[in-house]
């Protein structure tokens, strides 16, 4: 059975010293405090179960090896803005602890496939989610915008209830956003590959309840084409149905 994790990390922002508030150049040695990170939630795709660990003083060594140990765990790893924020932000924190990597994984980044496939009018989650009938991301009902991550800083026990609920509904919001996007990606790992069942299954879900639907061609190969009833999206037998004899008839066209 495949194991597939969704993620959502909340970092502290960069403290610096400056005199401006408008298109500051910050010099490293006006750097106070760099960001680290507070807090993650995650999911394993079918448990119910969601895991939370925060960090409240700075030093995120345990719960950065906590990620990883979850991370080495996963087959597949779905985060919104995975491949540019969340995973570079986790292995830059490990390799500075001295953690090793995690064994590999596939990623899923729901904002790359929202960018790819589909033209949203914001690729935030917030707006993919709403857009799609998901579960919404929470407002901050006490703390609004930046307010939350002040007074987590300083050690609100109110402010940190509300980032818990915050991170948790996040990656509830990105499991059902996931579920809706994955017919369409065109280049989700191959489920079947990681499950090794005895039988023709969906590449994109692993469900068994595949329709076959006419063929798909290159220009030297002919190959079955069926729907998944399960999820929706579409593959293809490896089987070139093309006989040799008829390949060997076959032309294409000059480079």
């Amino acid at each position: 059975m495949a194991k597939i994790l969704t993620i959502d990390i909340e970092t502290s922002p960069n403290i610096a010293y400056v005199w401006g508030l408008w298109k500051q150049n910050v010099g490293l040695n006006m750097l106070k405090d760099r960001t680290y990170v507070m807090s993650y939630a995650a999911k394993w795709l079918g448990s119910d179960k969601v895991l939370y660990e925060e960090n409240r003083h700075g030093d995120d060594r345990d719960l950065i090896q906590s990620l990883i140990d979850l991370l080495d765990s996963a087959d597949i790893v779905i985060a919104h803005n995975a491949n540019k924020f969340d995973l570079p932000t986790i292995n830059a924190r490990a390799v500075e602890h001295g953690i090793k990597p995690p064994s590999p994984y596939k990623v899923v980044d729901t904002l790359s496939v929202a960018k790819k496939h589909f033209r949203f009018t914001s690729n935030k989650l917030e707006f993919i989610a709403d857009a799609l009938g998901c579960a919404p991301k929470l407002k901050h009902q006490h703390f609004p915008g930046f307010e939350l991550w002040l007074q987590c800083l300083k050690q609100n026990d109110k402010a940190w209830k509300e980032m818990k609920e915050y991170n948790v509904q996040d990656v509830l919001t990105l499991e059902e956003v996931y579920l809706k996007l994955r017919p369409w990606i065109k280049n989700h790992p191959n489920i079947g590959v990681l499950d090794e069942q005895d039988v023709p299954v969906c590449p994109k879900c692993g469900g068994r309840h595949i329709n076959y639907r006419g063929y798909v061609t290159t220009n030297v190969s002919k190959f079955r084409k069926f729907v998944c009833m399960d999820c929706g999206g579409w593959g293809r037998t490896r089987y070139n149905e093309l006989a040799p004899e008829k390949r060997k008839q076959l032309t294409t066209n000059a480079l």
